[in-house]
């Protein structure tokens, strides 16, 4: 995978993870407690894989690639998670 094609899937799975933790907001306002537990941990499960297992790969071949949010030097737009799935005042839900 060259740099271009790789820096499109690195936006793509942070878009995926933006979606999936708005979605465990919208579980913990909408449900009961028991199943927002339980679908946090899912979720939380699913997020870390694609963190460990996709996202340092990519960063680990591309470093130029790794987020300021995570040590490295490239910007993300912050629009690339718009438009929400659901808004919530709790940014750390997972």
């Amino acid at each position: 995978m060259d740099k271009e094609a790789a820096e499109k899937l690195s936006v793509l799975i942070m878009k995926i993870n933006a979606k999936l933790d708005q979605s465990v907001a919208f579980v913990r306002d909408h449900d009961t407690n028991e199943n927002f537990e339980e679908y946090r941990q899912v979720i939380g499960k699913i997020m870390g894989s694609l963190y460990l297992d996709v996202e340092e790969k990519l960063w680990h071949k591309y470093p130029e690639l790794r987020p300021k949010q995570m040590g490295g030097p490239y910007e993300v737009d912050e629009s690339i998670i718009e438009p929400r799935f659901y808004n919530y005042k709790n940014e750390n839900s997972t």
